[in-house]
């Protein structure tokens, strides 16, 4: 089928629905498929629907695993970030929450990044995870890429989450590769609810404020409903140093030892340290004149002990590395409005719209700014004095300091997010048989992002350029500009904060990302021309239209590099993308047997997608799927499918835009064991064909090894889209003999092949040596200077050249319980297994094995009962996951004395939550509760979150009201 011929069948579709007949009758526009632990734990007994399939099913017939998280758990979570929340679901433990878009990494990164909350399924990336709000695709929060910003979902009016297994694409187009997650919020309210809760970590940090308000009514005899909801969220910030555990004192790291010796018992190559450095800098200052270094207050630097195998230093007057971690948690206010609405004319038209704008404001801090260096002339008043007769000495006219500047306020950024969101359907039947839907969805993202606390080039120069007045003998800027204030560079906290006022700037830079979405489909049977043994075919059949574009204008002082040295590590570009497909796609049920002997219910299905891209042409997705339950306590489900990706705006628009990176060379003599087996072999042809020392080839060789390597990253427009081979296989059971019992268990396999890959610069250096050639597109990406071999450059872009696979168990597991005289036990188990998790970086390359990786625990569960008796709910959850690895296998393997046994993995997480509601009237109640009630404790040399908080303790109180039906 041509890309014309589609547009036309989809007009013709679309035309068609329109134009149905008035005597058709409405069937429910939300995408459908059960979760059976959910419905077994309805406390009414009805069928729960919930998300996978176009085509509506009782509980026991869903193809697909799915697990389904509803308001109250989330309630009884006492959090109020829904990402923290579904990182219990063993699928989405990689997901991004607050605390990983947080500090240094996001507020010295690329712009308008800070506080992204992105959901990731199964490991293989946050664009790789489909997300919908009510079975409807939703704006991006990222700009250049198709990323949800969960921020942008109101947790009081969701009603359940369902988390979807293996690729989607055939049902609902690109992005679900790995699955999908759909978010259905609570509809049709009569009445006013409203809920507030406030919570404080036990060291009275990490302040949370939450508000929410619903009022609905319906009216027209039932027939419409309109309903308003407002939400406000507020966190505190967490610093770093704001935990004396993880602050310079305490705080370790794991360095390479410089004593390493493999032939020695008991030496191990990787060892902890307190106290870890820069070298070749200070926070006091840093200046060298002849064969004697000094400290900026004058007296002699101390320098630190030099690791040589990893670019840092141990103690002395250096730079503490502790101090640049930044924030844990970024500072964050959002508001909520979502205006609902429905409108049944008749059975055969029903209307019904949703408007939602969000504002997220969410500000984080870093690392300082420094000088590397900077040049002072003598006449300068601060300069001390045994400095300045030294310089004198050797005859100088001016001297250079490198400082880190701890006396000026860190650098940050603050992202104002507003997203706005409406949707108009029209729904209807057309006969007993078939049921319309048709559908128009616009988002829009517009972010501002702020720069926060950088210095002006020329303002901040000014500012270092200080003589003495001749009159009032003060020191004064030389230039003498308006405003000027001296800095005095020589001391650990000297710079007078008079002077920020003049030199720091908080440049601004906006962006847009845009979705449109026409959506009509044709639901029913053949229930009218024939049927099966178990009932009629189902069927399914539609078409879309979408259309996506980003806008990115950065602040024009970041564009033209007005900042001073390395304030900003990435030089944005003004970029701009947009792409439009032309989508068909069917699906159809066939029930073979039903309520006959060794076959409750035997049925098949089939979907298939058709999808025209403007920038990466065809596609084609596919399912076929199955179940069997030969009787009714247990069924077997299984499926098998050709999943997509097209590559989004960012990967194949972005403009080459400036950046800079600190590396740790994989090749210098201290990491040249690391890797794969092929690294050493490269490296010594590597370094050697360049002309550089192979034996003193080491960090404190190389004169870049304290500075950030200038390079480049860049969109590419040959992108083609990514291809997934998915299969599930499960089974259900819902023993008649234990009532109220549902346990599923589900294997799931995801293969990924022409994989859209851009690792960091440090990963591409490492990449380049351990493939078994160096031909490979990562050492074409990384420049290195003729005659010494060290790094001088590096470009950063997507290619199709990877390849991953992740495979693995699950469990669903919930049991109610109801007793006359110990009330109600509702339990609830979500557990899984993680086979594989393998990246193959290059075809041919060797395979790496993530399994136990950060973030990727081999096993992990969250364990939830929960008791209610009368007017008291008492709710507990354990999150537990086994300890991950602190390196990967490369390292590793073959290397018995690469670390320490005891240091071989982070500690494992056992979280405890519980909770207590009390129920003052059926209107009111009353709740509370404690998060990590053991106060467990970050590892040493961890990765934030890895995978235990640093929060600690967590406790929180709250109130909920509901005159209302639901």
């Amino acid at each position: 089928m041509t890309m014309s011929m589609m547009r036309v069948a989809l007009a013709a579709t679309t035309a068609m629905l329109f134009a149905l007949p008035a005597q058709a009758q409405q069937q429910t526009p939300v995408p459908a498929t059960p979760d059976p632990a959910a419905a077994a734990t309805d406390p009414a007994g009805e069928e729960i629907v919930v998300t996978g399939t176009r085509i509506r099913r009782p509980d026991y017939e869903s193809p697909n695993p799915i697990v389904s998280l509803d308001a109250a758990a989330l309630a009884q979570s006492g959090t109020t970030n829904v990402t923290s929340f579904l990182q219990r679901v063993p699928a989405l433990t990689n997901s991004l929450d607050s605390t990983r878009t947080a500090g240094r990494s996001q507020a010295d990164g690329a712009v308008g990044q800070v506080g992204l909350n992105l959901l990731d399924l199964r490991g293989l990336g946050p664009n790789r995870t489909l997300v919908l709000v009510n079975g409807r695709r939703h704006v991006a929060g990222q700009p250049d890429s198709a990323a949800v910003d969960i921020n942008t979902i109101p947790t009081d009016l969701i009603e359940r989450v369902d988390v979807l297994t293996g690729g989607a694409s055939a049902i609902y187009g690109a992005d679900g590769v790995s699955g999908v997650v759909n978010f259905i919020t609570r509809r049709d309210f009569d009445g006013i609810a409203a809920r507030s809760q406030f919570g404080v970590s036990d060291r009275g940090d990490a302040g949370n404020r939450f508000a929410s308000i619903v009022a609905g009514r319906n009216f027209a005899d039932g027939r419409a409903n309109l309903t308003l909801a407002y939400e406000y969220n507020a966190d505190d910030p967490l610093a770093n140093d704001d935990r004396d555990y993880l602050a310079l004192g305490q705080r370790q790291f794991f360095v390479n030892a410089d004593d390493y010796d493999p032939t020695r018992a008991g030496s191990y190559q990787q060892v902890p340290v307190r106290d870890l450095r820069y070298p070749y800098g200070s926070n006091q200052g840093y200046i060298t004149i002849g064969n004697r270094t000094f400290r900026g207050d004058g007296a002699i630097y101390t320098p630190g002990r030099l690791l040589a195998n990893d670019g840092y230093s141990i103690g002395g007057d250096d730079t503490p590395v502790a101090g640049y971690i930044g924030d844990i948690f970024p500072r964050t206010r959002r508001h909520a409005v979502n205006v609902l609405s429905r409108y049944d004319a008749s059975d055969a038209f029903k209307v019904s719209v949703e408007g939602k704008f969000v504002q997220n404001t969410v500000t984080s801090f870093g690392g300082f700014g420094g000088n590397y260096p900077a040049t002072i002339a003598l006449d300068n008043p601060f300069i001390p004095a045994s400095i300045l007769a030294a310089a004198r000495q050797e005859g100088l006219t001016a001297i250079d300091v490198s400082r880190n500047n701890f006396d000026i306020p860190r650098r940050g950024e603050e992202d104002r997010r507003r997203t706005y969101r409406g949707v108009i359907d029209v729904t209807g039947r057309i006969s007993d048989h078939a049921s319309y839907d048709v559908s128009y969805t616009y988002g829009r993202t517009d972010v501002r992002a702020t720069k926060l606390n950088d210095r002006l080039n020329d303002r901040f120069l000014a500012a270092l350029d200080v003589v003495r007045d001749p009159v009032s003998g003060q020191p004064v800027c030389r230039s003498r500009a308006a405003g000027c204030v001296p800095v005095n560079l020589f001391g650990g906290n000297t710079v007078d904060p008079a002077s920020w006022a003049y030199y720091l700037s908080d440049p601004v830079s906006n962006a847009r990302i845009t979705q449109q979405v026409v959506n009509a489909s044709l639901t029913g049977d053949f229930g009218q021309i024939f049927r099966l043994p178990g009932g009629p075919v189902q069927f399914a059949a539609g078409g879309e239209y979408r259309r996506e574009t980003s806008r990115f204008r950065p602040a024009d002082a970041l564009v033209n590099n007005l900042f001073y040295q390395f304030d900003e590590y990435i030089i944005p570009t003004p970029s701009d993308g947009r792409f439009d497909v032309w989508e068909a796609f069917g699906e159809v049920n066939a029930p073979l047997l039903k309520d006959v002997p060794f076959a409750h219910v035997l049925s098949v299905g089939a979907a298939g997608r058709y999808s025209d891209y403007s920038t990466v042409g065809s596609t084609r997705a596919y399912q076929f799927n199955g179940v069997w339950a030969p009787v009714r306590d247990i069924s077997f489900r299984g499926s098998y499918g050709r999943s997509v990706r097209a590559p989004n705006i960012g990967e194949i628009f972005r403009p080459q835009t400036g950046t800079s990176n600190f590396f740790s060379d994989p090749c210098y003599v201290g990491n040249r064991g690391n890797g794969t087996a092929f690294r050493a072999a490269n490296c010594q042809t590597l370094i050697g064909g360049l002309g550089g020392n192979l034996a003193s080839f080491t960090a404190a060789n190389n004169p870049n090894a304290t500075i950030f390597i200038p390079g480049t990253v860049q969109g590419n427009p040959d992108l083609r889209a990514e291809v997934a081979r998915t299969w599930t296989a499960g089974v259900v059971l819902r023993p008649r003999f234990v009532p109220n019992l549902s346990i599923a268990v589900d294997w799931y396999d995801i293969r990924l092949r022409d994989a859209i890959n851009q690792p960091d610069a440090n990963i591409i250096a490492e990449l380049c040596v351990d493939q078994p050639s160096l031909d490979n597109p990562y050492c074409r990406s990384i420049s290195r200077q003729q005659g010494t071999g060290f790094i001088n450059g590096f470009v950063v872009q997507p290619q199709n050249v990877a390849a991953f696979r992740t495979s693995g168990l699950e469990v669903n597991a919930a049991w109610r319980i109801d007793t006359a005289q110990f009330g109600r036990f509702d339990l609830r188990l979500v557990g899984g297994y993680l086979a594989t998790l393998e990246q193959v970086a290059t075809p041919g390359a060797a395979v790496e094995n993530n399994v136990d990786a950060l973030f990727r625990p081999r096993f992990n569960a969250a364990f939830s009962p929960t008791w209610s008796m009368d007017a008291v709910t008492l709710s507990y959850n354990l999150r537990w996951q086994n300890g991950v690895r602190r390196y990967g296998r490369f390292d590793t393997n073959d290397n018995p004395s690469f670390v320490d046994p005891r240091y071989f993995r982070y500690k494992a997480l056992w979280q405890h939550d519980v909770q207590v509601e009390i129920a003052a009237s059926e209107r009111f109640s009353f709740y509370g509760g404690v998060n990590n009630l053991a106060d467990q404790k970050p590892d040493i040399g961890f990765e934030t979150n890895v995978p235990i908080s640093p929060l600690g303790r967590y406790l929180y109180a709250g109130a909920k009201m509901n005159f209302g039906d639901r």
